[in-house]
């Protein structure tokens, strides 16, 4: 494999030369000879992550008189056979125009910048393209060590010590999918391989005794846990393999439900299945890179050209800004700036420091005091840009200049950059290239704002034109003294800092909208907090096109769809008329058609029929994507993970500022999720009145989902008392509907401890300032309580249950699996566990695309499925590229058949065992013949092939190789057999095979030669065909009946027990051991220790010995005394080594 170049010395003591010319030399890694010190290298370049392969090749640089000869390493290769074809194409692409060249300089720069340039620009991304030294070195170990597949990449690689010993220091290596830990001290080799879909719980953690914050724990699906400290970089490790494991979990559930995508018509579904199908025929002439983009772990072409730790550090950077403000999910954080905002409010200059933000669309400002100002521009909203250079205000200590920014409804603000010069002109340039690329799209902006109710208010009408069906059926809260108040206030704040578009969010604001919005204003202020005005604005004509574009089509979600229509907020006017439930379902087929892997959910309903009293269509539309995709991800996907998750978020929450209740739960077995998941599933609507389920909405809006835990939490502790004395599910139930049909009377105190008393008709009736309906007095214990609890705190709460529920809800699926078998499988329940789970881990890492695929494998995946089992389907590694080749060239496994006479055949011969195990896929599994099998196939398939007795696996091995259905085996055929049982018994320890296959074949050829009599006639005419009839052997064809062949097996006892036991043995049907230790290097560096500890001593007591005479019977009686001493001693010793091993542990564990 050739690398970047990289500098070294050629004539190191530690390599020989194997070839060498006057540019190039190769070289192999010298073999230690003693066993300690070995172990000492070893151990010192496990220390220090310097593991290099074996092979190498360097590229010469001139040298100069009385200095060490240099080069760069180009190439470095696991065996001689590799490293020589790299040798090779040196030789015939490089040789000779190198020889064009007298100089050597003039011939190193030559090679270097072709191999450089061969390198970088290669189709498949490797390791090797990354510009760090370090990182290329440590990818090539991390390669050389644990031989994961080529697609798999390494991200990052730490120090770290494993299971809290400190003496077992070694090296954690980041892949795309997998954790790597390798450690080698002192002969102790220890591979340890998590694959991270495998993940169940992610802590950090302190180290062995409590004082450092530098552990992370790990714990697995099958309750294995893996202790790493000593991590110097924790926080960095822990973010980064937090990142990878959230990816896996998407990616293990697109993999695990595969049903149809319930938005999709049968014959959009049967298309999709086609089209997986396809790309698993294709997926292995696929790019890493490809495949990374289709998963989902490259998004654009700017992160393509990146390591891919700084591509995973930018897409985390971009989440957390899209959810910040609430931005869709192709906005890219371009820069950002400390900077300083002027705001003039009421006439006074109010100073608001904070951070500038420029990306894909938007100009965004956050101020570093939370809700202090938050400001969130399209660049097609801003008219104006101008540099500052001396502000009335500036401060000049801090500032480096400042800009001037004119919004479309005339509102000027000022920007003073905090930083130097340099920065401050290098962000304005970014900001004048966004500016100039959304020009275009401001035309229409007039048109589009003119829709907008804040511009219908201000312009003086004295009633809008822009909502939903409140407009004709009256909205839920109507009193219009209140309205006329709000919308006092809210005309006051709009034309002074700016109205949808435009708007400045400032503490005012938040103020108005948790007192309540007014019905004029609702629906507007729901798009612009949430950000779906500027998607809707983006996608002109979208909503539309969905209908048009699917106009007529029926899929499973539109007739769960027809179902709920009118369960949809019955009480409500609009929806009992068609109008409004013609809108509804509009709305909701839109989404299905939208987003088809979602399609439709119950509880959606429920959560559009109100969006619908405030909103046009179109405008629902967007504001539930939004919630879908971004306020409530997976919320309404098929398994509900996202509600799933937020519930038990919720639950540990109670039980962690509420503990007394959580106890009386588990004393009485209360289930809280009863009466909590419908909470969040439809935002309060169906168990609050629905004037107060409005206010939820208002601030679920503005504020984010932190505001469904704090309503949630509060609502548990106003009834505190009362919640203590119920004793099951159905009195938690009562309780809370009880209280909540008493939200709008008056409590009589506006501190939220003081206790609820029972309205009167004073209470009701007279004007007290300090008396308050209850729902007001919820939303201050929600917002005073619980302060604490913030949208980043809830997001990392999710982050730590969404692996153990996502783990859940995948073996849940597989034992779905299991169950809907239609035949009774010979396996247990354990193993048909594991099968299944291997068979889905297959699906997921040769499964390619976003959304979900087919549920079969192909021969490559079957074939990667037996890997999994067996130790015999892993294929020799002289062999790879060849097996590679004809796997990857494989079309379908019934395209094996010999070429017509007359044709050529181009193609290469098939690999040892490939045979074997297309013929294998074709009769047992592949029983329909369409290259095609499903977990039902592998279940039949390998019940077939483990679970039979000697006669009918000899049987089953006859028909595989019996290619033509003759029921006979000819010469070839037999070949083929014999190919297949080397190929099975590569892996078998010693040599006895060789022997029993040598006689094997011998004694096929004996027995075999006979005339060809057809089996079905023989069988026919109840004579049996001879073996061998003495004619002349070498005049007939060898032909091999089934008898025949059942003899030929069961005549060598090797091959009677490998049938019997042997083979079924070789299936692996548990747990994948995580650790391994090797400690045979240990034990043969004790050994060699001890042995020159013997020789030493027979050396020093045979000198003492040389002078001394004995008689022949005594001596011998001594010398057997001695013997037995000897051993006596020998075992003494290495049970004293042990003791030593056993103390140094203690030791450094101490």
């Amino acid at each position: 494999m050739f690398l970047l170049p990289t500098h070294c010395e050629v004539h190191a003591g530690s390599w020989e030369v194997v070839k060498e010319n006057k540019v190039f030399v190769l070289q192999k890694a010298k073999q230690q000879e003693s066993v300690i010190w070995k172990a000492v290298v070893a151990t010192i370049q496990n220390v220090f992550d310097s593991k290099q392969p074996p092979f190498r090749i360097i590229l010469k640089s001139p040298q100069n008189p009385g200095s060490l000869e240099t080069g760069h390493v180009v190439a470095a290769a696991e065996s001689l056979k590799i490293i020589q074809k790299d040798w090779l194409w040196i030789e015939e692409n490089l040789q000779s125009e190198l020889a064009s060249l007298d100089d050597h300089a003039d011939q190193e720069a030559f090679a270097l910048s072709k191999l450089h340039s061969m390198v970088s620009n290669a189709d498949r991304d490797t390791d090797e393209k990354s510009t760090d030294a370090k990182f290329r070195a440590a990818s090539r170990t991390w390669k050389q060590t644990f031989r994961l597949p080529d697609t798999e990449r390494l991200v990052n690689f730490y120090a770290c010590a494993h299971d809290k010993k400190l003496i077992n220091q070694g090296w954690l290596y980041l892949s795309l999918s997998h954790i790597c830990f390798y450690s080698f001290v002192f002969g102790v080799e220890t591979k340890i391989i998590v694959e991270l879909k495998d993940i169940e719980e992610l802590h950090k953690d302190k180290s062995k005794r409590g004082v450092f914050s530098d552990a992370i724990r790990i714990q697995t699906k099958n309750k294995t846990e893996h202790f790493f400290s000593n991590l110097f970089s924790r926080d960095e490790t822990f973010d980064l393999l937090e990142h990878l494991t959230l990816i896996a979990m998407n990616r293990l559930m697109k993999c695990t439900l595969t049903d149809p995508a319930p938005g999709l018509t049968n014959e959009e579904q049967e298309a999709a299945e086609n089209m997986a199908v396809e790309k698993l025929r294709l997926s292995s002439r696929l790019s890493p890179r490809a495949s990374f983009a289709a998963i989902g772990i490259l998004t654009d072409t700017t992160t393509a050209n990146q390591p891919l730790k700084l591509a995973f550090e930018a897409q985390k950077r971009d989440t957390h800004f899209q959810t910040q403000f609430c931005l869709p999910n192709t906005e890219k954080l371009i820069a950002e700036i400390s900077a300083m905002c002027t705001i003039n409010i009421s006439g006074d200059q109010s100073n608001v420091a904070g951070t500038l933000y420029i990306s894909t669309t938007f100009l965004c400002f956050q101020s570093t005091t939370q809700y202090q100002a938050t400001i969130v521009f399209p660049c097609f909203a801003i008219k104006r840009v101008e540099r500052v250079n001396n502000p009335a205000n500036q401060n000049a200590n801090v500032s480096s200049g400042a800009i001037a920014i004119t919004v479309w409804h005339d509102m000027k603000l000022l920007f003073q950059f905090l930083s130097d010069k340099n920065g401050g002109d290098a962000f304005c340039n970014r900001l004048t290239e966004r500016l100039k690329t959304h020009v275009e799209r401001m035309r229409g902006l007039k048109t589009f704002l003119g829709t907008c109710a804040s511009e219908m208010i201000l312009s003086g009408k004295s009633e809008t034109s822009a909502g939903g069906l409140g407009l004709v059926y009256h909205y839920v809260d109507t009193k219009r003294t209140k309205e006329k108040n709000k919308m006092r206030y809210w005309v006051s704040y709009l034309k002074e800092f700016g109205r949808n578009m435009t708007l400045v969010r400032l503490p005012t604001f938040i103020k108005l909208v948790r007192l309540g919005l007014p019905n004029a204003l609702r629906g507007e202020m729901w798009e612009v907090c949430s950000g779906a005005m500027a998607k809707r604005y983006m996608n002109p004509g979208y909503y539309d096109k969905l209908h048009a574009d699917n106009k007529g089509k029926l899929s499973l979600s539109i007739e769960e769809i027809e179902k709920d229509l009118n369960r949809s907020l019955p009480e409500y006017k609009g929806y009992q008329t068609e109008e409004g439930i013609n809108s509804l379902r509009r709305v909701l087929y839109a989404y299905s058609f939208h987003d088809p892997e979602i399609g439709y959910c119950q509880a959606m309903n429920i959560v559009v029929s109100v969006l619908l009293i405030y909103l046009t269509e179109e405008q629902a539309f967007w504001v539930l994507t939004v919630l879908s995709e971004k306020l409530l991800p997976s919320y309404y996907s098929t398994n509900m993970v996202g509600a799933v998750v937020d519930n038990q978020v919720f639950e540990q929450l109670v039980q962690k500022y509420m503990p007394i209740l959580t106890e009386h739960f588990k004393k009485y077995d209360i289930q809280l999720s009863v009466a909590c998941l419908p909470w969040f599933l439809t935002l309060f609507i169906n168990s609050l009145p629905l004037t107060f389920s409005l206010r939820v909405l208002d601030c679920l809006f503005m504020e984010g989902p932190k505001v469904l835990f704090q309503i949630g939490l509060a609502i548990l502790k106003v009834n505190g008392d009362e919640i203590l004395k119920i004793r099951d599910d159905g009195e938690l139930m009562n309780t809370l509907k009880a209280y909540f049909q008493t939200l709008g009377d008056f409590v009589g105190s506006s501190d939220p401890n003081a206790a609820p008393v029972q309205p009167t008709q004073q209470t009701t009736t007279v004007s007290n300032s300090k008396t308050i309906t209850r729902f007001n007095h919820l939303m201050l214990v929600a917002y005073r309580e619980f302060q604490m609890i913030s949208n980043e705190s809830i997001a990392d709460i999710r982050k730590s249950l969404q692996l153990k529920v996502i783990q859940g809800l995948d073996m849940y699926a597989k034992r779905s699996v299991i169950r809907n078998l239609n035949f009774n499988p010979k396996f247990n329940k354990d193993e048909l566990l594991f099968l299944c789970d291997q068979y889905y881990s297959v699906l997921y890492y040769h499964r390619h695309g976003k959304r979900k695929g087919t549920a079969r494998l192909n021969f490559e995946n079957f074939v990667a499925f037996l890997t999994r089992l067996t130790p015999w389907g892993r294929f020799d590694l002289a062999l790879e590229d060849e097996e590679e080749d004809v796997l990857s060239g494989r079309s379908t496994p019934t395209s094996k058949s010999s070429p017509v006479a007359g044709t050529a055949n181009s193609q290469k011969p098939p690999a040892v065992g490939v045979h074997f195990l297309n013929r294998l896929f074709d009769h047992l599994f592949d029983l329909n013949h369409d290259s095609m099998i499903e977990f039902s196939d592998i279940v039949s398939g390998l019940s077939k092939l483990i679970h039979c007795d000697l006669m009918d696996r000899i049987g089953l091995f006859f028909t595989l190789h019996d290619e033509d259905a003759d029921g006979l085996l000819n010469k070839e055929e037999i070949v083929q057999f014999t190919e297949s049982l080397f190929f099975l018994l590569r892996k078998e320890d010693g040599d006895k095979y060789l022997n029993s296959m040598s006689t094997l074949m011998q004694r096929a050829f004996e027995i075999g030669h006979r005339d060809p009599v057809s089996p079905v006639s023989a069988a026919a005419s109840g004579e049996i065909p001879p073996l061998f009839d003495g004619g002349d052997s070498r005049e007939q064809p060898l032909m091999l009946p089934i008898a025949a062949f059942r003899e030929l097996i069961l005549g060598d006892p090797f091959f009677v027990e490998y049938f019997d036991t042997g083979f079924r043995a070789t299936f692996a049907l548990q747990e994948i051991k995580y650790v391994e230790q090797n400690r045979a290097v240990r034990q043969e560096m004790m050994d060699s220790i001890w042995q020159g500890g013997v020789s030493w001593a027979n050396r020093m007591g045979g000198s003492k010995r040389a002078g001394k005479k004995a008689e022949g019977g005594a001596a011998a009686a001594v010398a057997v005394a001695g013997k037995d001493d000897e051993s006596e001693d020998e075992e003494e010793g290495y049970d004293l080594l042990d003791e030593v091993g056993k103390t140094l542990d203690v030791q450094a564990a101490v």
